[in-house]
């Protein structure tokens, strides 16, 4: 059950609305009042615009068969733990664990974009512009009763996204060292990073945020779809930054050492 301030709204038995004929039905649960979508602003993530707002009076969420509950108050489902993303609204967590996220950073208009972040492969997807967009390529897939192979679809990119990881970062560097607009960021960003540039439409349009490891560092460039990930130095580059470190310290030794003789 989901509580708001003087409400409690149970997606359970509350009235249906399907939203497709086809044999995985999108299932509108019932919207809030007034009072309760006032109750949401102390802990909803980001901007609660306008659009959000009527949104959640026609309805504050969807179930769907194989997917799940699209929950759009933030009461539902835990915090996204991907920094780089937040604020975001975690839309739904599936049955197979991947998160569906909507960042809420906009003044305007709904939440955008979508990102579908997976488990395993440790891999990001963008999926969609904004909410709308979003709901509307969920119900067509659910309308045509494609929605399982269109998330399998979504697992295939991913693992071409981490199997192609170098070479995507290697292009999408080139792509943001040529960018004026963005070679004051890489400037800062620490040796070795990989560059995820997303800005561009593509069939493969994600990242592997898996490569940052326990601890590697994750970055983005402002708002833009533009991402970076630092892997954790390999014991083979530690090893010769000691010794650099070693090599100048046996230069700079005399040199003290004459220093205080003097």
């Amino acid at each position: 059950m989901m509580s708001t301030v003087g409400k409690v709204v149970p997606f359970s038995t509350a009235p249906i609305k399907p939203l497709s004929r086809g044999p995985f039905k999108l299932v509108s649960v019932p919207g809030l009042s007034t009072q309760a979508i006032q109750g949401l602003e102390a802990t909803y993530p980001g901007t609660l615009t306008a659009d959000m707002r009527s949104l959640l009076r026609a309805t504050c969420g969807l179930t769907a068969a194989e997917f799940g509950t699209i929950d759009f108050t933030s009461r539902w489902h835990p915090e996204e733990p991907i920094s780089v993303f937040r604020p975001c609204l975690t839309l739904a967590i599936d049955d197979e664990g991947r998160r569906w996220i909507a960042e809420t950073s906009r003044d305007q208009g709904l939440p955008g974009p979508v990102w579908c972040v997976l488990p395993d492969p440790a891999v990001t997807l963008y999926v969609s512009d904004d909410l709308t967009d979003f709901l509307s390529t969920l119900n067509d897939v659910a309308e045509c009763g494609q929605l399982c192979k269109w998330l399998r679809g979504l697992h295939r990119d991913a693992r071409a996204i981490w199997a192609q990881r170098q070479v995507l970062a290697r292009v999408s560097y080139e792509t943001c060292r040529n960018d004026r607009g963005l070679r004051g960021w890489l400037a800062e960003l620490p040796f070795g990073v990989h560059i995820y540039d997303l800005r561009a439409r593509s069939a493969l349009r994600g990242w592997p945020y898996g490569l940052a490891g326990p601890e590697g560092r994750l970055y983005r460039c402002g708002w833009l779809p533009v991402f970076a990930v630092s892997t954790p130095p390999s014991a083979s580059r530690w090893t010769q930054h000691m010794s650099e470190v070693a090599a100048t310290a046996e230069i700079l030794a005399p040199a003290a050492a004459h220093g205080l003789a003097a």
